[in-house]
């Protein structure tokens, strides 16, 4: 619990905005898991994998929070918002990204974006795959 608590939630913020690189996030994973098995001066053996210790409480893990499965989803989360909602960030990123003749799924990473936008085209295809579109009246539709 303490691990969720406190060692989790504190990149929780960056991870919402970024793509966590995967040095870091190993980085993160070792300061975690070695606060799980040290005890002060005392290092105890590892009994299980730490990718077992991921797995939720009901079916026998202890429910530690896979930060790079948490990464994913909270970027997925701008996806689903910049198709499904309207608001000032919303509409910065369509005047800035999006362009009057594209649509977020012909949008294309490009080296001069900002890593922010990086880890959203990352995580695009992903989100894509398992949604639906409804085209409504065809203003926003291409073909």
């Amino acid at each position: 619990m303490l691990i969720n608590l406190v060692l989790s939630s504190l990149p929780m913020l960056m991870l919402f905005f970024f793509e966590i690189p995967k040095g870091v996030l190993e980085k993160i994973e070792s300061f975690r898991s070695r606060f799980f098995w040290q005890n002060d001066q005392h290092k105890k053996y590892r009994l299980v994998k730490w990718k077992l210790i991921y797995q939720p409480k009901t079916q026998g893990g202890l429910g530690v929070q896979d930060l790079e499965i948490q990464n994913k989803c909270l970027l997925s989360k701008w996806i689903v918002k910049l198709c499904n909602e309207d608001g000032m960030s919303q509409e910065l990123l369509r005047n800035k990204y999006l362009t009057t003749n594209r649509t977020l799924s012909g949008c294309k990473k490009k080296p001069t974006d900002s890593h922010f936008w990086k880890g959203l085209m990352n995580v695009k295809d992903i989100v894509l795959s398992y949604g639906t579109f409804k085209i409504g009246d065809g203003t926003q539709t291409q073909f």
